[in-house]
């Protein structure tokens, strides 16, 4: 099954209102969809979410590198040789989520190829996961009301809450939230590196009554000095994201002592590396945690697939609710979360998602 061609079609749809973190805000989805073709006419598909505030990576760059630099490279090999292909793919340094994209739209192929779920190939630890809702920063009543209605609708009973460097309107927000959802709802923050150490210790203190489970990369990546005191000074488990973009990244993190959990996010790693970074922290007895990259259905079918194949990852609340903020998707059957939790497709090929080749032809764009 030799690979014939790889595309990349450049997507915009809008959310219902735009997304808030500490480094950017966020209007519309402007995403890529990929697709590998083989010489038999299978089709694997995948996303690539571009984050130009974060990763560096732009809608146009992820088209240009995958038309220009990854589809020559890998044009004609076999796509069940995933490790031959990554090495190629790695031949250009950064470019994680058109890396990751290609990375997944090849185990989807094979999972089409072989007449199986992804979910099922790579271990089917579990049919179904616990949902975790990723909050937009925000007045803290609005906050407070969305997580407590995700809450009574859909059962998710675990909440990553966006913060940045104003620890008061932080803790505000927190606690509303705590107020909203009750006490054995896991609550957990991200400030997306916005904030000094000595902030983040401020924000612990005030909030220490409120049970946080979690603190997600909350200084710049190049504070060091910073990462390991707060590594050492708080009880409450720092987790490196943005920090853990590669296998080694995240060995580095959590060897180095600057981290003690790991969050996993399939768009950036695809399947492969993503499997690396789980068994990494699986021998080390840190938790991992699936991240939301903002994925429509598509990316959260990716998502969940690999989430629930693995016991570490499927005991975690998933961040795969990200698609409803969207105005629309692309696929023809959307996810769905009942009780809190994300069921897998157990008969669906690959990673379980069709095109709506009409939607795909209205959110298309030009670049």
């Amino acid at each position: 099954m030799k690979i014939e061609s790889v595309t990349a079609v450049p997507f915009r749809i809008p959310y219902r209102r735009t997304f808030h973190m500490a480094t950017a805000s966020m209007p519309a989805a402007d995403h890529v969809l990929v697709r590998v073709t083989t010489d038999d006419g299978l089709v694997g598909v995948a996303e690539a979410p571009a984050r130009p505030a974060i990763y560096g990576e732009s809608q146009r760059s992820i088209v240009t590198a995958i038309r220009e630099w990854f589809a020559p490279a890998i044009t004609g090999m076999d796509a069940f040789a995933v490790e031959q292909l990554g090495a190629r793919l790695a031949g250009a340094v950064h470019n994680h989520t058109a890396k990751g994209a290609i990375d997944i739209a090849l185990h989807d192929l094979q999972g089409k190829a072989l007449g199986q779920p992804c979910w099922r190939l790579l271990g089917a630890a579990s049919e179904s996961v616990p949902v975790a809702s990723m909050l937009s920063i925000g007045p803290p009543a609005a906050v407070a009301e969305e997580a407590g209605e995700l809450k009574r609708e859909l059962g998710i009973d675990s909440f990553k809450i966006k913060v940045d460097g104003d620890v008061a309107a932080g803790v505000a927000i927190l606690a509303a939230v705590r107020a909203a959802v009750g006490p054995t709802a896991r609550l957990y923050v991200d400030a997306n590196r916005s904030m000094r150490a000595e902030e983040v210790l401020r924000l612990a203190a005030r909030a220490a009554d409120l049970d946080l489970c979690l603190i997600e990369d909350p200084t710049p990546l190049d504070d060091v000095a910073g990462r390991r005191l707060l590594a050492a000074r708080l009880d409450i488990p720092i987790m490196a994201d943005e920090a853990a973009t590669t296998p080694g990244a995240a060995a580095r993190e959590l060897m180095g002592g600057t981290a003690r959990a790991v969050s996993v996010k399939t768009a950036r790693t695809g399947f492969r590396d993503s499997a690396k970074i789980v068994g990494l922290a699986q021998s080390l007895n840190v938790p991992t945690v699936i991240g939301s990259q903002g994925d429509s259905a598509i990316g959260t079918a990716a998502a969940l697939a690999f989430g629930a194949a693995f016991s570490s990852t499927a005991a975690q609340g998933c961040e795969l609710d990200f698609f409803r903020t969207l105005s629309d998707d692309l696929v023809t059957v959307p996810p769905v979360i009942r009780g809190g939790r994300m069921a897998v497709d157990q008969q669906a090929p690959g990673i379980g998602v069709t095109i709506d080749e009409d939607k795909l032809r209205h959110y298309r764009v030009d670049l």
